[in-house]
């Protein structure tokens, strides 16, 4: 497949994007929020048994909150992206927006708040984005965990070296990208919510205002070939 044939959300830019985002969230949600992920559940899964069996109680129940509004997230993403279809309106651009508002509400709320609202909101804000993007190029991927990236991006280099399928192969290339930003976003993040501690969360706004903003290229760009075509 060429170029032209995908949406600016399936490009590689966009895809590393947000994959950087859900590094930067989930690091700065470990090292700032009691050691809990925004949206990698299956670590929250681990901590909560791990502290559960050794009969610390109270340390295990804090990981069931961000599992809890994770799952929430994905009941409010079927009813929004529901409402958006019926009424005409671009899911991922509101998809992006959603986000960017629940970032943007952690951020002025955190001072306020304290830990857990803050990851609460991170959590729905993660799931979110795991629903509404997921492809890169044509192929299924998840922004937010990395594990099936890992076996999807070596599953398909491998077959396409074997095959001597260059689409294949670059596929698998292009995941590993994705994984490569996710690192990044969490070193990154690391470094900053050490230096600043929740301040941090802060800079997560300026990949989530380049994804509207591309977006909304996406749409405008849209709307003006519509026009073009209506008038002919």
């Amino acid at each position: 497949m060429s170029k032209k044939d995908y949406r600016i959300y399936e490009g590689l830019r966009f895809a590393s994007c947000l994959t950087f985002i859900s590094g930067f969230m989930n690091a700065f949600t470990l090292v700032t929020q009691g050691g809990r992920f925004a949206g990698i559940q299956s670590g929250n899964v681990v901590y909560f048994a791990y502290y559960l069996a050794q009969g610390h109680v109270t340390r295990a129940v804090p990981f069931l909150l961000p599992i809890f509004f994770f799952m929430l997230g994905q009941c409010l993403t079927y009813l929004a992206r529901s409402y958006c279809v019926n009424r005409g309106l671009p899911w991922h651009l509101s998809g992006s927006l959603i986000m960017t508002a629940l970032v943007l509400l952690a951020i002025i709320l955190n001072p306020m708040i304290g830990h857990s609202l803050t990851i609460a909101i991170l959590s729905l804000a993660a799931s979110v984005q795991i629903e509404t993007f997921r492809h890169l190029r044509g192929a299924p991927y998840t922004n937010v965990m990395m594990t099936g990236n890992l076996k999807n991006s070596a599953y398909l280099a491998f077959k396409g070296w074997m095959e001597k399928d260059k689409a294949l192969f670059r596929q698998g290339g292009y995941i590993l990208l994705a994984i490569i930003s996710f690192g990044l976003g969490v070193a990154l993040s690391t470094s900053l919510s050490l230096k600043f501690g929740e301040s941090a969360l802060c800079f997560l706004m300026l990949p989530s205002m380049y994804l509207n903003y591309q977006l909304w290229q996406e749409k405008q760009s849209k709307d003006q070939s519509q026009v073009k075509i209506s008038r002919k």
